[in-house]
């Protein structure tokens, strides 16, 4: 293993134990049994060093969710209102596969307080929100009868809908686990919505 592979995976493990707030240089220069100037030689301050322990994988993940949900309004919505829980489905089985392919990557991402990749949960709440409202506007255009919820109503559940997937990486669930929870999640929201808004998914 090269000294900086060494120096990614001892970061993960301090991050991880400690939080992006509590981890130093020191104590990762310690761990890995080197000194801290070897640190900064590749990487040149903790932030750098974070994005390292995290990898690719959640950025590639987030990118595919902006580009899938910048075409939003381009989706056929009379087919999709049919289609509704299969898409929810396949979106969550999307997550999936990337939170299983680094599991800790998602776990330094959450306990990640004071880094941009925290701030990333916030930007996908609102996101979601702004298209929700997209897929109602919509359905007004298309004039199929529905009841409007709440402004409020709409932020709420969907920042419980998220955190409730969330929940996945901070219990540790295994997969298999994970599968079914995330299935039950989503026919509960689906079916809630589907009462709220007076639609025949």
């Amino acid at each position: 293993m090269s000294t900086k592979d060494l120096i990614i995976e001892v970061a993960r493990k301090i991050f991880l134990k400690n939080g992006y707030k509590k981890a130093n240089i020191r104590d990762i220069a310690n761990e890995a049994e080197v000194s801290t100037g070897a640190i900064y030689g590749y990487f040149i301050n903790k932030e750098k060093l974070y994005e390292a322990a995290i990898g690719p994988l959640p950025k590639e993940y987030y990118n595919k969710y902006l580009n899938a949900i910048s075409k939003i309004n381009k989706v056929d919505y009379t087919s999709m209102i049919k289609k509704l829980k299969q898409s929810h489905y396949d979106g969550i089985e999307l997550f999936l596969d990337y939170v299983y392919a680094d599991f800790v990557a998602w776990k330094l991402i959450i306990n990640g307080e004071g880094t941009n990749y925290h701030t990333h949960l916030e930007l996908i709440v609102n996101k979601e929100i702004t298209a929700f409202n997209l897929f109602l506007d919509l359905l007004e255009k298309e004039k199929i009868s529905f009841n409007r919820p709440n402004s409020h109503l709409i932020e709420s559940v969907i920042r419980n809908l998220i955190d409730d997937l969330i929940r996945i990486i901070k219990l540790d669930m295994d997969r298999d686990e994970a599968i079914i929870y995330s299935k039950q999640v989503a026919d509960f929201f689906l079916d809630g919505w589907m009462n709220l808004l007076n639609l025949d998914f």
